[in-house]
């Protein structure tokens, strides 16, 4: 058998591979579709078209086309509030979470932005959450939080008494823009905002029982005295 022929075999039977596939897929859906057709026809009604998740939809992600998708479904069988249109989803950020194939509603982008009462004494203030700011989107309001700036100087503490107002918010459009809003002490506002401008700042979430370190070096032992009263070392003093 020729090297030649060896080739064209592969090619040949490569392309069988691909044909196969392409019919499968297409079989899969013909028979989706075939489900579908027989599932109005035994609950009768009239058809609407509604905008359905094509795959799980977490809460804080924003919707783009390869998302969603258009199909019939009775209209009896609609979710109150289902949304038809798909420019009324794209580009929304999802506040409920949709599962595979279930129709969007209004509900899955329901307002979180409102804010929660700004506790006594400190300030409501808003950053732009970015990956590096360290806090996931399903961030809850009321998570207490504390504030790093992370330079090449290493970490510092700049805020250790912060709570979640809103959760992750979002304007509408294709390119979404989301920002979380905080309570913070008065004397830690200029440092937060600073931070978040340098592009310097990170949130973590502490828990109850861990004390917040702001990371600067405790001092070690004192310096022994040496009898004619200078200080040794102790590195000094340690080694032989």
């Amino acid at each position: 058998m020729s090297g030649r022929f060896r080739i064209v075999l592969s090619l040949a039977f490569a392309l069988l591979g691909v044909v196969s596939c392409l019919a499968y897929a297409d079989s899969v859906r013909s028979e989706a579709e075939r489900v579908r057709s027989d599932a109005i026809a035994r609950f009768g009604g009239e058809v609407a078209e509604l905008v359905v998740a094509d795959r799980p939809l977490e809460a804080g992600d924003v919707v783009t086309e390869h998302d969603v998708n258009v199909r019939d479904w009775v209209s009896d069988l609609a979710p109150s509030g289902a949304l038809t249109d798909l420019d009324d989803v794209v580009g929304r950020q999802v506040s409920v979470p949709v599962a595979e194939g279930a129709p969007l509603t209004e509900l899955n982008f329901r307002d979180e932005s409102v804010l929660a009462e700004v506790p006594a004494g400190h300030v409501a203030v808003s950053v732009p959450v970015t990956e590096k700011l360290g806090i996931s989107r399903g961030v809850t309001r009321g998570a207490r939080l504390s504030a790093y700036a992370v330079s090449d100087e290493g970490p510092r503490l700049i805020a250790g008494d912060i709570e979640v107002l809103s959760e992750l918010g979002t304007t509408t459009g294709i390119v979404a823009s989301q920002q979380v809003t905080i309570a913070v002490l008065p004397n830690d506002v200029t440092a937060v905002l600073s931070a978040s401008a340098s592009g310097e700042l990170r949130l973590v979430i502490p828990a109850d029982d861990v004390e917040v370190s702001d990371g600067t070096p405790r001092p070690g032992p004192p310096d022994e005295i040496e009898p004619d009263g200078t200080e040794r070392d102790q590195d000094e003093g340690g080694a032989e």
